[in-house]
């Protein structure tokens, strides 16, 4: 994959923002968020079918690299849930108040359907974050940008 560099933009700060969505992965995801989402939205095998044939494109690759793309890949929900973001609409919320925002890069790129977003966070207190992870099956990153110290992005379905 070729990754692509993403500008930041600054959305205006807004009083009133719509309640955030379940995140529907990792260990706080209710049953019935979960068998919710899972009725609403069967086309989710398309996801599964789409994922294993990823898979076994990268199989045929060296088996160091196998490893290193599975570790390092994760769904959107379970990235931004684990760094302690939510959806807001069509977004996804990224808390980062420890973040130096001129040095935090946000990276794209695409192999197949699948389309991956690379973040990388320089903190003001010298630590430093790197996280992989896959956009939603149907969706594009449409912009990105700072509100405050939330980063914000924005998809768009395709």
């Amino acid at each position: 994959m070729e990754w692509r560099a993403v500008e930041l933009e600054v959305f205006g700060v807004e009083n009133e923002h719509p309640s955030p969505e379940p995140i529907l992965a990792g260990l706080s995801a209710s049953p019935s968020d979960l068998h919710d989402a899972f009725v609403s939205d069967l086309p989710h095998l398309a996801e599964v079918r789409s994922a294993h044939s990823e898979i076994l494109q990268t199989v045929g690759h060296s088996v160091d690299e196998h490893f290193e793309a599975i570790q390092s890949f994760q769904p959107a929900d379970v990235a931004i849930g684990n760094l302690g973001g939510y959806r807001e609409g069509e977004s996804l919320v990224l808390p980062l108040s420890g973040a130096i925002q001129e040095q935090v890069q946000l990276e794209i790129a695409s192999h197949g359907q699948t389309t991956a977003i690379r973040l990388s966070v320089k903190g003001d207190n010298g630590t430093d974050l790197v996280r992989t992870f896959s956009l939603p099956a149907g969706t594009q990153l449409g912009q990105a940008g700072w509100r405050g110290d939330d980063l914000i992005l924005d998809l768009e379905s395709n």
